[in-house]
Order: structure tokens, then C-alpha cells, then sequence
């Protein structure tokens, strides 16, 4: 059987087992780095050697429905559900709440979702805490919006709420998928919408315990239920 040459990277990385110390070692990469053509792959060896080679994909044929489980670090054992499939990428909702959180630390909605506290704590401290194998594929996290969760068929939401252009998620048709828990208490969650102004300056949309829209004022502390975007 023909094994495979290590590259010069790889050798260098496997200094470290070797008795040279961690700082020369990276020294010695960074060097390597800079000198070699192809920087993207030395760059990825160097983080597979710290956090291992990404998990081969089980996504290539994922459907609607499928639920798999995700283990969040310092945040626990969560089910996420496939809600939609494209040609190269796969969007899972957690089937339930993994934090309860503030939008705001102040009651606006200025910015929306994209300036929020919590959207900032999204892409930081929450992506952290997902496996290396499936951030490797991440493109885009998030949480569900209005449309998403309910369509805009209701008035209500359509006089109350900043619109968006998103179609009612098949799965989202039953109201036992709107409903999610936190610490196995039937509870209410954030959804990305600001109220319009002219309704109120201070509050996002979000999902009753029951599973029908509700409002809360930014400072308030309820649940995340994050949506995320994986490459097959």
C-alpha cells in the first residue's frame, strides 16, 4: 500500500510531539505560512491539527424533517431540525430554546436584529460553543422570523411588525413546531422582527408559549431558539 508524504507543514507540526516546545513550533509555522503558495492549505492544516479534520457531511441528501443532535458547549444537548434544503446548503432550527436572553440590554429596537445584543452574542459566544465539525460548514446564524414562523396571512402581524420576505416554513404550519421549551418549561422566544415605529420604539416580535405571535420589550429575557446554515 503507497502511503501518502507528509507535507513540510506536517512535519512541522508534528515537532510538537517531539519535545520542541509550543511557541517554537508556532514560530516555526507561521514562517512556513508565509512562505508557502497555497496559504488557505497550510492555514487548514494547522486547524485541523488543533481541532481534528471536520466530520465527513451527512447532509448531501438531508430532507425536511430530519433531525439530528447537537451538543453545544456550556449549553447542552439540543435537537435541531432540517426546515430547508437548497442545491448546497441545509437550514436547521433547534427544536428548542438553548439560552433565555435579552434583545437589547435597553429597551430599543434601533438597529433591528442585525445591531442587537443578542445577534452579537449569536455570532460570538454561541457559535463557540458549537462543534468544531459542523462550524466548519456554518455560513449564516440567525433566528426565525416572523414570516418564517407564521407567514403574513394574519393583519395583525402585517400592522405591527417590520415585514420581511420570508414564506411560512412547511414545518411551521403545525403549532407544535412554533412551541419550544427551556429548561422543560414551555416558554416564550425571540423572533428577528423590530415592531414598527409607530407601534413602539422598544420592542421585537417574538413566540408565545402557546405558539402564537407576541411582542416583548427589548430588555426582557426570552428564549433563543437559533437557526443555522450549513454547506452540505
Amino acid at each position: 500500500m503507497c502511503k501518502r508524504e507528509m507535507t513540510l507543514g506536517e512535519e512541522i507540526i508534528g515537532l510538537s510531539t517531539r519535545g520542541i516546545d509550543t511557541p517554537t513550533v508556532e514560530r516555526m509555522y507561521r514562517k512556513y505560512i508565509e512562505m508557502t503558495a497555497d496559504k488557505e492549505l497550510a492555514i487548514k492544516e494547522f486547524i485541523n491539527s488543533l481541532f481534528g479534520v471536520p466530520a465527513k457531511s451527512d447532509l448531501k441528501d438531508a430532507e425536511v424533517g430530519d433531525k439530528t443532535t447537537i451538543k453545544l458547549d456550556g449549553l447542552g444537548e439540543f435537537a435541531a431540525t432540517v426546515h430547508k434544503v437548497t442545491d448546497d446548503k441545509v437550514m436547521l432550527i433547534f427544536d428548542d430554546y438553548v439560552a433565555e436572553r435579552p434583545m437589547n440590554e435597553s429597551d430599543t429596537n434601533k438597529g433591528g436584529f442585525e445591531y442587537s445584543d443578542l445577534n452579537e452574542w449569536l455570532h460570538t459566544e454561541f457559535v463557540k460553543a458549537i462543534p468544531y465539525s459542523i462550524r466548519a460548514r456554518l455560513t449564516d446564524v440567525t433566528i426565525p422570523t416572523v414570516g418564517e414562523m407564521f407567514g403574513w396571512d394574519d393583519e395583525w402581524n402585517r400592522n405591527y411588525f417590520e415585514a420581511d420576505n420570508d414564506k411560512q416554513l412547511p414545518l411551521m404550519k403545525q403549532r407544535r413546531n412554533r412551541v419550544a421549551y427551556y429548561n422543560n418549561e414551555c416558554e416564550c422566544g425571540w423572533l428577528r422582527n423590530a415592531t414598527k415605529k409607530e407601534f413602539s420604539a422598544a420592542c421585537f416580535a417574538a413566540v408565545c408559549s402557546v405558539g402564537s405571535t407576541d411582542c416583548n420589550d427589548a430588555s426582557v429575557s426570552r428564549g433563543v431558539r437559533p437557526e443555522i446554515w450549513l454547506v452540505k
